[in-house]
């Protein structure tokens, strides 16, 4: 498993430009396109009788204040071109519905689905999470759900469906008086119970169609069922998701933000919003998916995967600035073992993969983005 995470849901990509980034990565062996469809601020899927999805869902007034609309909505055929385009190449393509928070886009065009409904709720302008839970006490819910899933297994045949399940503001289901009710009833001690119950039940909806599930490993390996597969993803964690994630059964992708996220700037000087650190390209390419563990313990690792969130994203341009030269560090992290790698040899291939990549895509791994520095190819940190 060999991924890189792009993120319409914070900023849309044009399909074209979804085609461009999917030619670059097919070249570095990258096997699977993850596509973040779903986010605060902003929903890409279209569902067929949930219109306000488009009409409301996905478009915001603005980003951080620069008083710009921003919309955008796959077509179901756009969508299976880029899987068909994917496929040619070697790529399976893996959509994420984020739940079951992660979701004030959807609340702002269907509040009647969340545990306190907002009607007057907007998409997210900002970055950062949001207080919104759906409500899986409600069977307007799972309609919606059933819903999505159905729609999914029509565009993406892999039959992998992200699920998201990470920040979740669980503290609203311990408030809610539909769902503190139902933990009565059914025993339940807290809130984490009643998120296995949730996973549990989106999971069987999915085995309806024959799809499974993926998450973002939140730690708490109780809430996830013995064969699914998580990411772990959260800094300073990755060590105990490999631990963790072995005991409890689970399949891990290693997707280590301090390693792996790809929007964190890639050295000193390259703007930061604020919650990103500096991720250097020797950084990307010492990542040991298995941080020193053996195969007995790390057995269980499937492969490499590096999001490039989107918040400050804006476009194809910006996308692949962040993501180039670094995921050329991380596909040989996914592909090659620790004991061959050259961080010496690595260097002096990718002056040469410079010009080819200027060459062969029109990109330009050294240029500016802005009034941000170059990458700075003498640099060795």
């Amino acid at each position: 498993w060999r991924g890189l995470m792009v993120d319409p849901a914070r900023h849309f990509i044009p399909a074209a430009d979804l085609k461009k980034f999917v030619d670059m990565m097919a070249y570095y062996k990258f096997n699977r396109l993850h596509l973040h469809l779903t986010d605060n601020q902003g929903w890409r899927l279209p569902v067929p009788g949930y219109p306000k999805l488009k009409s409301v869902a996905s478009r915001r007034e603005e980003s951080f204040g620069d008083g710009i609309p921003h919309e955008g909505m796959y077509t179901k055929q756009e969508l299976k071109e880029l899987v068909a385009y994917c496929a040619a190449r070697g790529i399976e393509v893996i959509p994420e519905i984020d739940m079951p928070g992660h979701n004030q886009a959807l609340h702002a065009a269907y509040p009647e689905f969340f545990c306190f409904p907002k009607p007057d709720m907007n998409v997210r302008t900002t970055a950062g999470n949001s207080k919104e839970l759906v409500c899986p006490q409600k069977p307007e819910v799972w309609k919606f759900y059933a819903a999505v899933f159905n729609e999914l297994k029509d565009i993406f045949p892999s039959g992998i469906v992200h699920l998201g399940g990470d920040e979740a503001p669980t503290e609203l289901w311990e408030k809610c008086p539909l769902c503190r009710e139902a933990r009565t009833r059914a025993a339940m001690k807290d809130e984490q119970e009643q998120m296995k119950a949730f996973f549990a039940k989106t999971a069987a909806l999915l085995a309806k169609n024959g799809q499974t599930p993926q998450f973002w490993y939140e730690g708490n390996a109780g809430i996830y069922h013995p064969g699914e597969t998580v990411y772990a993803w959260r800094q300073g964690q990755a060590l105990q998701s490999i631990e963790k994630t072995k005991k409890a059964g689970l399949n891990l992708i290693m997707a280590s933000s301090e390693y792996c996220y790809l929007d964190f700037p890639q050295i000193q000087g390259q703007r930061n919003w604020g919650w990103m650190k500096t991720t250097t390209l020797q950084k990307c390419y010492d990542l040991d998916p298995a941080f020193g563990k053996p195969e007995k313990e790390a057995g269980h690792i499937r492969g490499v995967h590096a999001p490039v969130w989107a918040e400050r994203l804006p476009d194809l341009n910006h996308l692949l600035y962040r993501a180039y030269p670094r995921a050329c560090a991380i596909a040989e992290a996914g592909w090659s073992p620790m004991g061959v790698r050259s961080w010496k040899n690595f260097r002096r291939k990718l002056a040469d993969h410079r010009q080819f990549i200027l060459k062969r895509f029109n990109y330009d791994m050294e240029r500016t983005q802005g009034n941000e520095p170059a990458f700075r190819w003498e640099n060795n940190k």
